[in-house]
């Protein structure tokens, strides 16, 4: 990743956080599931809980990643 080998501008962070939030959000989708089974077929409250929990968080980051990926468009970030 360039970002951690040195200086470098903004916008070459962008690409590694864009990556980042579509795996997040693919995980999100894939949690989505499990916890729309586990409702389906009544699994314990505290397994439903869990992954509600877990499911805000991964939607969360997202948010988060994609707030830090904007963040390096501007023109003051950019050098343009």
């Amino acid at each position: 990743m360039p970002a951690a080998r040195g200086r470098c501008s903004a916008l070459a962070v962008q690409p590694g956080l864009l990556d980042a939030r579509g795996r997040i959000l693919a995980e999100a989708l894939f949690l989505e599931g499990h916890l729309a089974g586990a409702r389906a077929n009544g699994l314990s409250p505290e397994l439903v809980d869990a992954l509600e929990r877990t499911v805000d968080h991964t939607h969360e980051l997202a948010v988060l990643l994609a707030t830090a990926a904007r963040t390096t468009t501007g023109p003051e970030i950019s050098g343009l």
